[in-house]
């Protein structure tokens, strides 16, 4: 059966043409190509056609003097509504889960704030209460670079709700938003510098006191640098010892932060860590409160000051990048989308100098 193409009059609204890496339609509306964002040809004309109809409705409006007389008026969506269509936009593989659940979660924190200062529709948000509610946070104690987290969501879900007309015009496209992010202090650069004798401690002091597993994920962590959520799901065939490579690669129903794949160097003994956490995984908790708890057991008793899991991700990435390797290469190692992440990952490590030697006079 064959299918029947739809003809287009010049100058009226039509898809025009899949661009970009993701292969989106685009459209030509009002004189002008506009992104459909979606590969999908159906669900784009079907968005187009959403389009040119409300586009026709609020024109007739106008020409009728504004509202149609006896219609109600159209009312803004409730937050939790809002919250509710915006979660089901961020499931995979739009988002990973652990971004779609973190998302779905400020959210939820926000709009749970919202409605103990009596607000709960998506037209009563204000730059003053979004001020306020920055002030909130840093008042409980948040640092800058977490309120700027929980303003991100935030941000999004009303941006999905002006692009599928939920919403009239999106909030926080008043040029007096873009003052609600806070300036977050660079890093110093001994803010926590684990040197490789300090991580080779860590590693001795865990072999010697805690469980194999625990063992393995740390050495494996510290040898690659990959994410403890990517650990979780590693099996035996991602590892190539006789190429000395790790591959990060997508699994049923999970993938990677960011969906980005790649193969790390890694030495013999971080691939035998990988076979060694993959056999016996199964034996220990290996959620992240557990995890941290087994790394300040050990450090502690190492006499090292207090780090994170994540913590072994800088401290290899620092010492690649004084190894010689350089910043763009580190960045596809560690999975990030941009080098300038990778620059607040790099460290200074306490035993290396001020730099006094390198000054011009």
């Amino acid at each position: 059966m064959s299918r029947s193409k739809r003809k287009y009059t010049l100058g009226q609204p039509h898809l025009l043409r899949r661009r970009g890496k993701g292969r989106l339609w685009t459209g030509w509306i009002d004189g002008r190509e506009v992104s459909l964002g979606t590969p999908d040809r159906v669900e784009a004309q079907r968005k187009l056609d959403e389009f040119v109809a409300r586009r026709q409705r609020e024109q007739a409006a106008a020409d009728r003097g504004g509202v149609e007389k006896g219609a109600p008026p159209v009312e803004a969506p409730l937050l939790t509504e809002l919250a509710m269509q915006f979660a089901e936009y961020c499931r995979p593989p739009r988002h990973t889960k652990k971004t779609a659940d973190s998302y779905a979660q400020r959210v939820l924190y926000f709009i749970e704030w919202a409605e103990t200062n009596d607000v709960r529709r998506a037209d009563e948000i204000t730059f003053k209460l979004m001020s306020k509610y920055v002030r909130s946070r840093t008042q409980a104690g948040a640092q800058a670079a977490t309120v700027n987290r929980d303003l991100t969501p935030v941000r999004q879900m009303f941006a999905f709700a002006k692009r599928e007309g939920l919403i009239p015009k999106d909030p926080f496209k008043h040029e007096d938003f873009t003052s609600l992010k806070l300036r977050e202090p660079r890093p110093k650069p001994n803010a926590l510098a684990l040197s490789p004798q300090q991580v080779d401690l860590f590693l001795d002091t865990a072999d010697r006191m805690t469980h194999p597993a625990y063992g393995a994920l740390f050495r494996l962590t510290a040898g690659s640098a990959i994410r403890i959520d990517e650990a979780r799901h590693l099996d035996a065939r991602d590892v190539d010892e006789a190429r000395g490579l790790l591959t990060i690669t997508p699994k049923p129903n999970w993938t990677t932060k960011g969906y980005r794949y790649r193969e790390i160097p890694v030495s013999a003994r971080t691939a035998a860590a990988v076979r060694a956490f993959v056999a016996r995984q199964n034996e220990v908790a290996l959620d992240d409160k557990s995890v941290w708890k087994e790394i300040q057991r050990i450090r502690k008793e190492a006499n090292l000051p207090k780090f994170s899991i994540h913590d072994l991700r800088r401290a290899w990435a620092s010492a690649v990048h004084a190894n010689g390797a350089s910043l763009k290469q580190v960045s596809v190692w560690l999975g990030h989308a941009d080098v300038q992440t990778t620059e607040r990952y790099i460290r200074v490590f306490l035993t290396q100098t001020s730099g006094h030697q390198y000054l011009p006079r």
